[in-house]
């Protein structure tokens, strides 16, 4: 069910929809960042924030609103959750109109990689 190919109707340069374990190995915040981005564009279970909430205390403190405690720990603005919503609608149609197909997770690494690397440790 998680295998490395990519579906058909994928663009080649876009990341793995599949979860990779050995990406987040030793690299907490890309896995913090990631759904970060998935819960700005509706597509995190309740369950997952739950344990996000929980993830994020263990690593950074902060209260039950683990979403302001990134923000607060990384100094981000709170328009960057508009902004990812933004981002991932023209992503979403700038796909259709290239017949193809962007799935969530494609996208929050996208943009963690393009956005955040500074941030992550790769050792």
């Amino acid at each position: 069910m998680f295998g490395k190919k990519k579906p058909k109707g994928q663009d080649p340069s876009l990341p793995s929809p599949y979860v990779e374990p050995e990406r987040y190995e030793g690299r907490p915040l890309l896995v913090i960042l990631e759904n970060y981005i998935l819960d700005c564009i509706g597509e995190l279970s309740i369950e997952q924030q739950e344990g996000l909430t929980n993830i994020v205390q263990k690593s950074f403190g902060g209260s039950n609103d683990w979403k302001k405690t990134v923000r607060d720990t990384l100094q981000l603005d709170e328009s960057i959750d508009e902004h990812f919503q933004q981002m991932w609608r023209r992503n979403c149609a700038l796909a259709k109109e290239n017949q193809t197909q962007l799935h969530p997770v494609q996208f929050a690494k996208m943009v963690v990689d393009r956005n955040f690397a500074h941030l992550l440790n790769d050792g």
